[in-house]
């Protein structure tokens, strides 16, 4: 469809960007994201989530493109139900959670392998899993070794988990691994992450660089905010995702999809 944002890719991050406080997506940003892609843009989510954890979302989205899912491991179509591109996290590294697991006793542990989320081990955060809708197993079935994992998240309150992420780092796994969050470090293969994922879903779509436009809060977003010609911040962001962004945003409860939206077309027309 031919439009004034035609040739132009917008992707955001969902939780703390797109999605308010209380994890719903305002009115404004919706009306925003259906005037960007009626009048030709593309839009889509770059996040550490998981398919199912997206497709709650999609009733009150306009995603028109593949989604970045897993922090750039997989790229998912949704109007297909296909997978556009997987990669899983090493073989050699699941012993490191072996290790983490006997040696780190109050840290959260999560898999996920085909579609399913293993908690490995319990914690407070783990149990918000019960008031979704998609599978979750509470333990770890020794089969599950075998299969592919797409994603681990090693879980805990932010002082606990600034003092293990050095540790994991250094002694445990020197692979690739980013905060999403506070309480979250998110494990995932070597070689992809958002910035990759955008990079691949712009050269699928035809997209320029310079018509890239990414908007993100935290540290598992600075790869997509380099990929990207125009690059946002939300003002609730970590402190040095707003140093390398581009450009500020109000925050995730400002409705910060209509302002780029709004400067977009400032730009444009």
């Amino acid at each position: 469809m031919k439009g004034k944002f035609s040739g132009y890719l917008l992707v955001s991050d969902m939780d703390a960007t797109l999605l308010q406080s209380d994890h719903s997506i305002s009115d404004k940003n919706k009306d925003a994201i259906k005037y960007f892609t009626d009048n030709g843009g593309l839009f889509t989510v770059a996040t550490g989530r998981m398919v199912d954890a997206v497709r709650a979302y999609l009733s009150d989205l306009r995603i028109n493109t593949p989604a970045i899912l897993h922090n750039g491991a997989k790229l998912y179509d949704y109007s297909k139900e296909s997978v556009i591109f997987e990669k899983n996290i090493e073989e050699e590294r699941k012993q490191a959670i072996r290790r983490v697991y006997k040696d780190f006793p109050d840290i959260g542990l999560e898999i996920y392998s085909d579609g399913i989320v293993y908690v490995y081990r319990r914690c407070k955060e783990t149990e918000r899993f019960l008031t979704r809708s998609y599978k979750v197993v509470y333990n770890l079935p020794r089969e599950v070794w075998d299969r592919p994992w797409i994603k681990v998240l090693l879980i805990g309150e932010k002082d606990l988990l600034d003092r293990y992420e050095p540790v994991y780092r250094e002694k445990y796994d020197d692979g690739y691994a980013v905060r999403s969050g506070d309480k979250y470090l998110d494990i995932v293969a070597n070689g992809v992450s958002k910035g990759t994922g955008v990079e691949k879903l712009a050269e699928n779509m035809n997209i320029e660089r310079e018509k890239i436009i990414v908007v993100g809060d935290n540290m598992n977003d600075i790869s997509m905010l380099e990929a990207a010609g125009i690059s946002y911040a939300v003002s609730n962001a970590e402190e040095q995702v707003m140093r390398l962004a581009q450009r500020i945003a109000p925050s995730n409860n400002d409705d910060a999809i209509a302002y780029i939206v709004d400067e977009l077309e400032k730009g444009i027309c």
